[in-house]
């Protein structure tokens, strides 16, 4: 089995914005909605490498990451789910768990596939890859 049980594996793939907190080399933290796609041991997101997180990983690889919905509230927590984890992210820009990010948000997100690689203007774009060294969920 990998990082995820089956279930938290599940309720992943069928969400589509999770939440990505990095640290700042002053160590102000930064909460950022986010797509994603997973496999059974890593969660993979596309992020311009210009951008504050990425930035934010380069100077800290440890990261936070909760995807979690929430219905109307009834007064208990009867309906919520969430999977939340802890790891380490890195950035990459080729090769095989590139390749493999990719093709599963591509998946998830039909169409977005001219937002990967180097564009003429120069915009490219990384793969973020969080391996959970702890993974927690709740209501699945």
């Amino acid at each position: 089995m990998g990082a995820f049980s089956l279930k938290e594996l599940k309720y992943l793939r069928e969400q589509l914005v999770g939440r990505l907190a990095t640290v700042s080399r002053k160590q102000i933290p930064q909460v950022t909605p986010v797509g994603f796609g997973v496999d059974e041991d890593r969660v993979y997101v596309n992020i311009k490498h210009t951008s504050k997180k990425a930035r934010n990983i380069r100077s800290n690889p440890r990261v936070s990451f909760v995807v979690d919905d929430f219905p109307p509230w009834d007064g208990t927590a009867q309906g919520l789910h969430w999977v939340l984890m802890s790891g380490k992210a890195e950035l990459i820009s080729s090769g095989e768990l590139y390749e493999k990010g990719r093709d599963l948000i591509e998946e998830k997100f039909p169409g977005y596939e001219e937002n990967f690689g180097v564009r003429e203007d120069g915009w490219s774009k990384y793969i973020l890859v969080i391996t959970p060294t702890k993974v927690q969920s709740w209501g699945l």
